[in-house]
């Protein structure tokens, strides 16, 4: 298990390592905000291991760039939460069919996040595709604003802090 979790930091190190020397914090920020938003592909975890480790090395402050990815991906959450209260509910009953989604499917999801709604939220962010897609989720099943925010920012923290401070914790122990 610990293989596998050096393995796997070591492995988006060296994915986001080249992005953040060349752009920055700004390049973290963007990728973490569209991934939050609901890009699917953008790497965000990598980007968090990476800014947690190269803080460590002393590139950038983590004073600085941790609390600016939890920023970052707190307001991805938000704007995919708009666009779901915005156009999410309606646009499952309308194109639903067509990709196999139906309108009982849309109701259990409703009621699911009016159930479960904050954990989905917060323990969320820590699964991928669902850290992508929950504001999405919570904005077209109708989920109070504040309730989201509140939780959707916890989440964010928590996963930053995680995973960022994990790769900051490790890359102090590791002689480079």
């Amino acid at each position: 298990m610990l293989h596998w979790f050096l393995s796997t930091l070591a492995h988006l190190i060296h994915i986001a390592s080249p992005i953040l020397k060349t752009y920055g914090l700004s390049a973290m920020f963007l990728l973490l905000f569209v991934e939050s938003a609901g890009v699917v592909f953008a790497p965000g975890e990598a980007m968090v291991v990476a800014v947690g480790f190269l803080s460590a090395k002393g590139v950038f402050s983590v004073w600085i760039a941790l609390p600016l990815a939890m920023l970052a991906a707190t307001l991805g959450g938000y704007l995919a939460y708009g666009l779901g209260t915005r156009y999410g509910h309606k646009a499952l009953l309308k194109y639903g069919p067509y990709v196999g989604v139906k309108p009982s499917m849309v109701d259990r999801v409703h009621s699911f996040f009016h159930r479960f709604g904050v954990p989905v939220v917060m323990i969320g962010r820590f699964i991928v595709p669902l850290r992508q897609l929950q504001g999405y989720l919570a904005g077209a099943s109708q989920m109070g604003f504040m309730r989201f925010a509140v939780w959707s920012a916890v989440g964010a923290v928590l996963w930053i802090s995680a995973w960022g401070g994990a790769a900051f914790w490790l890359a102090q122990k590791i002689p480079v």
